[in-house]
C-alpha cells in the first residue's frame, strides 16, 4: 500500500500528540488492533505495533487511529487534503493537526510530507469522500464534543449524511429513523457512562416484546450517545452464506454501521460473542473495521461481559430496568 520510507520518530511524535488520554489510546490499540501495551509511552506503542504487524502495518494502524480518534478538525483537514484542496493549519490548532499540516513545524518531523501522505492515502482507501469542494473546515476548538449543543440544523445534516454513499444498508427499504436526544420519553442507561434515568419494562416481557417496543418507539428513546443513531432495519442477515440475523441495525452520523443485540435477561459471555460475530459479518461484507460498532442491550451484564467491553471501544453496553 504505502511503499514509503517510514521514520519511527515521526510516528512516535504523532502518537504522543493524540488528543485522547493514554488509557483510551491503549484500549483502542487492544480493541481495534489486538495489540497489548502496558505502558503510557508512545514509543512502546509504536514498537508493539511494528513488532505485531511490521512497519507498513503499524503505519496503517496509526493512520486509522489519527482518522478515528484525532478529532473533527483533524479529520476535516485530512478530508480536504485528500480531496486536493488547499489546507492551512492555524496557530491555535491542536498539536496533532499542526504536526501533520503546519509547514512551519516541519522541522519537528523527519518527513512531514511522507507522514501526511500515508494518512491521506489510508483515508482515501478506506473512506467514501462525499464533501463538496466549498465545504468549510470547522474552526479549531469548535468541533462537536460530549457537551456541545446539537440543534435542528445539525439534525437535518445528520439525515443527509446517513443517506450519502453506498453501503450494506442501501439494501434495506424505508427512511432511516433518528433516535431521540433532548426531551426523550425514555432513556437507556449507558453502562460505561451512566445516565440519571432509564427505561423500565414489564417483568413479563419476552425478547420479542422488547424488540417490538424499540422498533415502534425508536424516535422517543435516548440511547445515550452524543448524537442520534438512525434505525435502518431489524432481523437482518449481515453477510452472505450465514443464516444469523441481528436483532436491529442502525447507523451513526459519521457512517458507523451499528449492530444491536437485545437480551431480556442478563447478558452473558455467549451473548457478547454473538454480537462480535455480527460485527465480523459486517466487516466481511465490506464495512471498514473503524466504522463497525456493536451495542448490547440488556437489564444487566455478567462480569465477563463488563470486562470484555471495558477494553473494546467499539462496543457499547446499554441497560434497562425490569419492573413488576
Amino acid at each position: 500500500m504505502f511503499f514509503y520510507d517510514i521514520n519511527d520518530a515521526d510516528f512516535i511524535d504523532v502518537l504522543r500528540a493524540m488528543p485522547t488520554a493514554p488509557a483510551l489510546t491503549r484500549a483502542h490499540l487492544l480493541g481495534g488492533f489486538g495489540v497489548i501495551v502496558d505502558s503510557d509511552d508512545p514509543s512502546v506503542w509504536w514498537q508493539s505495533l511494528t513488532r505485531d504487524r511490521g512497519e507498513e502495518g503499524a503505519a496503517k494502524a496509526v493512520a486509522q487511529l489519527i482518522i478515528s480518534k484525532g478529532g473533527a478538525r483533524v479529520l476535516s483537514l485530512i478530508k480536504a487534503e485528500a480531496a486536493g484542496r488547499d489546507v492551512v493549519a492555524r496557530a491555535d490548532d491542536s498539536k496533532l493537526a499542526r504536526l501533520l499540516f503546519d509547514e512551519s513545524l516541519e522541522e519537528f518531523l523527519h518527513d512531514q510530507e511522507t507522514l501526511k501522505s500515508i494518512v491521506c492515502e489510508y483515508y482515501e482507501e478506506t473512506q467514501v469522500v462525499i464533501d463538496d469542494e466549498d465545504d468549510e473546515l470547522p474552526e479549531p476548538g469548535n468541533e462537536y464534543g460530549p457537551e456541545d449543543e446539537y440543534d435542528q440544523e445539525d439534525a437535518e445534516e445528520d439525515e443527509e449524511d446517513v443517506e450519502d454513499g453506498p453501503s450494506l444498508f442501501d439494501l434495506f427499504s424505508g427512511k432511516p429513523r433518528a433516535s431521540a436526544q433532548g426531551g426523550a420519553q425514555w432513556t437507556l442507561e449507558r453502562v460505561q457512562h451512566p445516565s440519571k434515568g432509564f427505561l423500565t419494562v414489564p417483568d413479563r416481557w419476552k425478547e420479542r416484546d422488547l424488540e417490538e417496543f424499540l422498533w415502534s418507539d425508536w424516535e422517543s428513546i435516548d440511547f445515550g450517545f452524543d448524537r442520534p443513531i438512525y434505525l435502518v432495519g431489524r432481523q437482518k442477515s449481515l453477510s452472505e452464506g450465514t443464516s444469523d440475523r441481528v436483532d436491529m441495525l442502525a447507523r451513526g452520523r459519521s457512517g458507523e454501521h451499528i449492530a444491536i443485540e437485545l437480551k431480556i435477561v442478563e447478558a452473558r459471555r455467549g451473548d457478547y460473542t454473538q454480537l462480535t460475530s455480527y460485527m465480523g459479518n459486517m466487516q466481511s461484507s465490506g464495512v471498514p473495521a473503524d466504522k463497525v460498532r456493536g451495542v448490547l442491550v440488556a437489564p444487566g451484564f455478567s462480569k465477563k461481559v463488563l470486562n470484555s467491553a471495558a477494553i473494546e471501544p467499539r462496543i457499547t453496553l446499554l441497560r434497562f430496568n425490569k419492573g413488576l
